[in-house]
């Protein structure tokens, strides 16, 4: 069998709509440049449809004609590369997702291990912004609550000291592990400000991390969040005005 029948073969088994790579070809690790000519061929067929460079879908066609895959199949044509997590939402469509506000963007934040960028796909927008922190499914959830910690003082529509009301209920259902974990993504790559807020909402609950969290801050510096001192009396100890 030639790669080009084998590719054909292939992308035969992937159901329409479905965005898939290279790599996902069993033939592409043993000839690439083969595999690439035969995509390029079935593109030019319209048998495939090229989303993005190196990304393709089989199209699905309808009474209005051929249609883009879903706006989750592209989303998760962005969350994975190569089979592989590389982000996870955040940005307001996150902070609407968790009760925070009641704003719905267009345009969809995904944080990656990767260079900025901004996709057009018709039906959505999406748009990366790089981190740093490691990205495994189980740190998933406790990057996005750092992210509320780190964007308090933006999230459109949201009242600050509910904010953080709702986070610290959230944060008290985490076991004592992924807090741990949670502390040192803190303290790793967060900011002095989201590593005092965190020390806050610890120290209310009465929970472990508090003196790791307070011994990396500068003591003399303030944070300006305009909280309710009646509803954080230890905010001072974490100097949050």
């Amino acid at each position: 069998m030639s790669v080009a029948q084998a590719v054909q073969r292939s992308v035969d088994k992937i159901p329409a709509g479905q965005v898939f790579g290279y790599r996902q070809l069993d033939d592409y690790a043993r000839s690439p440049d083969a595999v690439i000519k035969a995509m390029n061929r079935l593109v030019q067929g319209k048998r495939l449809a090229r989303l993005s460079k190196g990304k393709f879908y089989v199209p699905k066609k309808g009474l209005l004609g051929v249609s883009l895959p879903s706006d989750s199949e592209l989303l998760r044509s962005v969350l994975y590369k190569n089979g592989r997590l590389r982000g996870y939402v955040s940005g307001l469509s996150l902070y609407n997702k968790l009760g925070l506000t009641t704003q719905m963007p267009r345009t969809i934040t995904v944080a990656v291990n990767g260079a900025r960028q901004q996709k057009e796909f018709g039906t959505i927008r999406i748009k990366t912004l790089q981190t740093r922190a490691p990205i495994v499914k189980e740190n998933v959830k406790l990057l996005q609550y750092l992210d509320v910690l780190k964007d308090i003082k933006s999230i459109s529509d949201a009242d600050i000291n509910q904010t953080l009301d709702i986070m610290r209920f959230k944060i008290l259902e985490l076991g004592a592990d992924d807090l741990q974990v949670m502390v040192k993504l803190a303290l790793d790559y967060y900011s002095p400000q989201t590593r005092a807020l965190l020390g806050l909402v610890l120290e209310t609950m009465r929970m472990d991390g508090v003196e790791r969290l307070r011994l990396s801050l500068n003591p003399t510096t303030i944070y300006k969040l305009k909280l309710d001192a009646e509803l954080w009396p230890q905010m001072d100890k974490w100097n949050i005005r």
